[in-house]
């Protein structure tokens, strides 16, 4: 895949100039937001309104993607780059953002890191900018929620995959914690976050012709895998 070369603070600039009206408020929130997202998403938000073990996030996510080497990996939505500490170094890691902000962050933790290739892109989740086959695993944490055409992002991240790739994201979900219920249903009655269900994810990765397969839940947060369909594979040879 050839980029854009990045600017000093490592970034490249995918971002579209005709930006959704939804998409441009998140972007603007987040500008703000990016300066303590990190303590408030693991200190607030991942424990009182998602009702969920900050620690046993962590502890899934490295369950699901600890074992990952040598891979080409797209961390989708990926914001300061929270799942950075749960990949090994010698991965080729790609962050994508909406915020310019956020990224920043992400890109200090990749420096960090020390990936064998790494790139942090400015863009719209929501578009399709990688060609198909162009990654071994995509991650999307906490973010499907927000996103404002979040099947267009499951899309897009289903035509980057492999033919053995591996779609993995956690989401906050309606309909297995009573308690993460009751306070998210009043947060999705407005226009900046989804109410989903497990259906919702389930219909979403058919309609990409990818298995769904739950692999955990904690609190309101529910972990899957998808994996394209085998008669897709075979019937497109891919």
């Amino acid at each position: 895949m050839s980029f854009p070369a990045p600017d000093t603070n490592d970034i490249i600039n995918l971002l579209p100039e005709n930006l959704s009206a939804a998409n441009e408020k998140n972007r603007k929130q987040f500008r703000i937001f990016a300066l303590f997202y990190d303590p408030v998403m693991r200190y607030l938000i991942r424990s009182r309104i998602h009702k969920a073990d900050p620690l046993e996030h962590q502890r899934i996510w490295r369950q699901l993607i600890g074992s990952v080497h040598n891979a080409r990996i797209l961390d989708l939505a990926c914001g300061t780059g929270g799942l950075i500490a749960c990949m090994e170094k010698d991965n080729d890691y790609t962050g994508l953002d909406l915020s310019y902000q956020m990224l920043k962050k992400a890109a200090g933790k990749a420096r960090t890191k020390g990936f064998t290739s790494y790139r942090l892109i400015w863009a719209n989740a929501e578009m399709e900018i990688f060609p198909a086959n162009g990654f071994d695993l995509v991650t999307v944490d906490t973010a499907l929620h927000m996103i404002p055409d979040w099947q267009g992002a499951m899309s897009a991240a289903a035509q980057s995959l492999s033919r053995q790739g591996v779609l993995t994201a956690a989401v906050p979900v309606l309909g297995i914690d009573k308690e993460f219920d009751r306070v998210w249903r009043k947060y999705a009655r407005g226009p900046q976050f989804h109410g989903l269900t497990r259906d919702d994810l389930q219909q979403a990765c058919s309609a990409n012709n990818l298995d769904f397969s739950c692999v955990d839940t904690n609190g309101g947060m529910l972990y899957f895998r998808a994996q394209k369909k085998e008669e897709w594979k075979i019937e497109y040879g891919r």
